[in-house]
């Protein structure tokens, strides 16, 4: 090939990426925040089809209890391994992403296979809260690593998407009033595939480094030493543990006056979304609040 013309297809090509990332950029927020929803929807997968499953399964509410239970548990153990590992740092967060997904699909689905068997379904709870620590914690990564002056803003609809996928087993229960239980689940895991792989599509952004060198656990534990971090995370802790009781019991709540008044127990799904989604709006509101704030 002639100098002329490999300089011709270099330009060609330089170009082409350049353009190609553009569109990343332009679409890199809206989509991170998509797949959150999406992915996100694998948390209270259960939860929302409790009613006809406990049914179905004779299952009590100390065993909603005990899965719900799990998935958290999976969460805290995923997250802190992530983090006190390196692996966030050494792998890229739309790697992290991806996987996570696909893994968390697989699980959500083999739930509806070893449903009868409780040991194995608690494991597999257990192992979608693994990957719920791959998916959630690495949306902010994402968005940092594209577009960092919109982290600020960025969170807020990451923990409105959040809101809004924890509800969202119960609209999908609300819309497959006519089928069985398993339908939800298994939308929910198509939808936790299709967020994977539009971040896997995206990929990382060109703000941080594709990986960065392990911690050690003292390195990670040493922020607990600050005063401030500690309040912080202990606030935090504390407001998890009851928001998240909250999300658990909520089509639990609904059920009684719905009962008591005879009403008819199709609308449970729907008052479970509906109560639990507008959390969404007070997420969004409060990050638009927080740039009314000096400094």
């Amino acid at each position: 090939m002639s100098p002329i013309k490999n300089n011709l297809l270099k330009d060609a090509t330089n170009g082409a990426m350049l353009s190609n990332t553009k569109l990343h950029q332009k679409l890199a927020l809206p989509l991170i925040i998509l797949s959150q929803l999406l992915g996100t929807s694998l948390w209270f997968s259960i939860n929302g089809v409790w009613l006809p499953l406990s049914a179905e399964q004779q299952l009590t509410e100390s065993d909603l209890g005990a899965l719900t239970l799990a998935v958290q548990l999976g969460f805290i153990i995923g997250t802190l391994t992530l983090a006190l590992t390196g692996l966030a740092d050494r792998y890229r967060a739309s790697q992290i992403f991806l996987f996570s997904s696909m893994v968390g699909a697989a699980v959500n689905a083999l739930f509806i296979l070893t449903v009868d068997i409780a040991s194995i379904a608690w494991l597999l709870r257990f192992l979608t809260g693994l990957c719920l620590a791959g998916i959630y914690p690495m949306g902010m990564k994402l968005v940092i690593s594209w577009v960092p002056r919109y982290a600020g803003s960025a969170l807020a609809w990451l923990l409105a998407m959040l809101t809004l996928g924890t509800a969202l087993p119960h609209l999908m229960r609300g819309i497959t009033l006519d089928f069985s239980w398993q339908v939800p689940l298994l939308v929910s895991s198509l939808l936790a595939l299709l967020g994977g792989l539009l971040v896997g599509w995206l990929g990382s952004g060109p703000h941080l480094p594709a990986t960065a060198s392990a911690h050690t656990l003292r390195s990670g534990l040493r922020a607990l030493t600050r005063p401030k971090f500690r309040a912080v995370a202990v606030g935090y802790f504390g407001h998890c543990w009851e928001l998240y009781a909250f999300w658990m019991l909520t089509p639990l709540l609904v059920l009684q006056p719905l009962t008591a008044l005879n009403l008819p127990l199709s609308a449970v799904p729907w008052l479970a979304f509906f109560i639990i989604a507008i959390g969404s709006l007070g997420c969004i509101g409060g990050g638009l609040l927080t740039k009314q704030l000096p400094g």
